[in-house]
């Protein structure tokens, strides 16, 4: 199986054009960084996708200052996300969700087991993946799940995917934002609610906050003292990654956030990331006081609702 799976990719990256060669370093960081947090968290899909892969972690102890604390921050920030998500769709009774650039998304798993049809949207060699190690998971995942490859800003893409799923949806979108220059990031709200206008339904993110949001999580762990160089330690990580600067400080205000949204002929809100006591694999991981300053976290106002006018 590895080696068929090694070979699979192998011929992927061999096929693709030089513009989709960059694309194909993406699925080293977008579908190996993040399930590295999230398997780290406890979360089984994420550890069998990282198993089915088969690929060396980026990061570890040997090669990462400060690795035990920035790789539990990581993987505190990155479930709160993952479940968060899997409860606002559950609580809302959503049979349709649209996974936009969530790398493998192993939520989509848990959601198609469930019987809700997902679409995964990401980069091409990220589906080619997706669709070899979906099969590999239960029957109705494999039944309710697709990949499909587009870019952010291609409406037309993005619209054909969106028109697999019938009736209303929800739009899952963590973690892009900051990494999106202005001109791809204004595009891709206007083909979000042109989507939404379409289907119905909403988008969730937490990325209009994911700065503070990620320092105090961090801060719910190590305290406030630690927190902003825990913060900058993951973004210099992460800059390491992508050899790119990070841009963390636009649409992080409120007001701001709205006008943006407004602009693009959409409207938010803010609800708690969870309505009630979250049960989280990476407590497992926590002190019983670390937990008490998470579930207080957890119940404040960083998911972002967002519908079409």
């Amino acid at each position: 199986m590895k080696k068929f799976l090694t070979a699979f990719v192998l011929i992927a990256a061999l096929t693709v054009s030089t513009a989709r060669a960059a694309e194909f370093e993406m699925v080293e960081y977008s579908a190996q960084v993040k399930l590295q947090w999230l398997a780290a968290a406890g979360i089984p899909e994420a550890q069998k996708f990282l198993k089915l892969i088969d690929r060396p972690v980026f990061f570890n102890a040997k090669n990462l200052n400060d690795f035990e604390r920035i790789q539990l921050a990581n993987s505190l920030y990155q479930e709160l996300n993952y479940a968060a998500a899997i409860e606002y769709v559950r609580a809302n009774n959503y049979g349709n969700v649209f996974d936009l650039a969530c790398s493998l998304s192993p939520r989509a798993m848990i959601l198609g087991d469930e019987g809700r049809k997902v679409v995964v949207g990401e980069l091409q060699t990220v589906c080619l993946l997706g669709d070899w190690c979906v099969d590999e998971f239960g029957k109705k995942a494999r039944k309710n799940v697709t990949y499909d490859a587009f870019w952010l800003q291609d409406r037309q893409g993005m619209m054909a995917s969106a028109d697999k799923l019938k009736g209303e949806l929800c739009i899952i979108e963590q973690g892009v934002i900051i990494y999106l220059a202005d001109d791809v990031r204004a595009q891709m709200f206007d083909n979000i609610r042109d989507v939404l206008k379409s289907h119905g339904g909403c988008l969730i993110t937490s990325d209009f906050n994911q700065k503070k949001y990620f320092t105090d999580a961090a801060a719910a762990l190590f305290g406030e003292a630690q927190a902003p160089t825990i913060y900058a330690e993951t973004k210099a990580m992460y800059e390491k990654v992508l050899g790119d600067k990070i841009s963390d400080e636009s649409l992080q205000d409120e007001q701001e956030v709205m006008a943006f949204l407004k602009a693009h002929g959409l409207t938010g809100r803010k609800v708690p990331l969870f309505t009630s006591t979250p049960k989280l694999n990476v407590y497992s991981k926590l002190t019983p006081a670390q937990i008490q300053k998470v579930n207080e976290l957890a119940a404040k106002n960083y998911l972002w609702v967002i519908t079409a006018l």
